[in-house]
């Protein structure tokens, strides 16, 4: 009988142990997915942050640019004409009943 009880009470202690390693497996797995999830969830959420500093400071930079335009330039004063004399027909007409028949 006291082999029995020994063998029964071995039996115990490794289902215990067995028992005691998959729950130590099970939470190795669930600790690494969750570690996983999280790098996953911090990237993302550096990755926005990275974007709207980097597309703030473009705007900044654009505005920046715009601002300082050149001033418009004078505009020159006219120039005389090179010649003042009124406009005139450069061939006088003919009249209009001499060479005709």
């Amino acid at each position: 009988m006291i082999p029995m009880l020994f063998a029964l009470s071995a039996c115990g202690s490794d289902k215990e142990v067995i028992i005691n390693q998959k729950v130590k497996e099970r939470v190795n797995a669930f600790r690494v997915k969750k570690n996983t999830e999280c790098q996953f969830l911090l990237l993302a959420e550096a990755e926005q942050i990275v974007d709207s500093l980097l597309l703030a400071e473009a705007k900044m930079e654009l505005n920046d640019s715009l601002t300082l335009r050149p001033v418009k330039p004078v505009k020159p004063a006219p120039l005389p004409p090179i010649d003042s004399l009124p406009v005139q027909p450069i061939f006088e007409q003919a009249s209009s009943t001499s060479g005709k028949k």
